[in-house]
């Protein structure tokens, strides 16, 4: 996995927080655009973002479980 930085104005995050249903953090919410739009204009399929929500979805489990001082 790559981290990349990116940088928003306040008017360009005031849009990205207002799409809470593509996540919970800014991040997931900018991830979710960027892999929408790469599915829209078919760079990649279907299957490989089915795969990155399931490894998100499990990723932030653990975190949870870890914070939660369940290890």
């Amino acid at each position: 996995m790559k981290l990349v930085n990116v940088t928003f104005d306040e008017d360009q995050m005031k849009i990205i927080r207002s799409l809470k249903g593509l996540g919970t953090e800014d991040a997931e919410i900018v991830r979710s655009i960027v892999i929408a739009y790469l599915s829209e204009h078919n760079y990649i399929k279907q299957a490989s973002i089915d795969r990155d929500r399931s490894n998100e979805e499990s990723d932030r489990k653990f975190k949870l479980a870890r914070a939660g001082g369940n290890f």
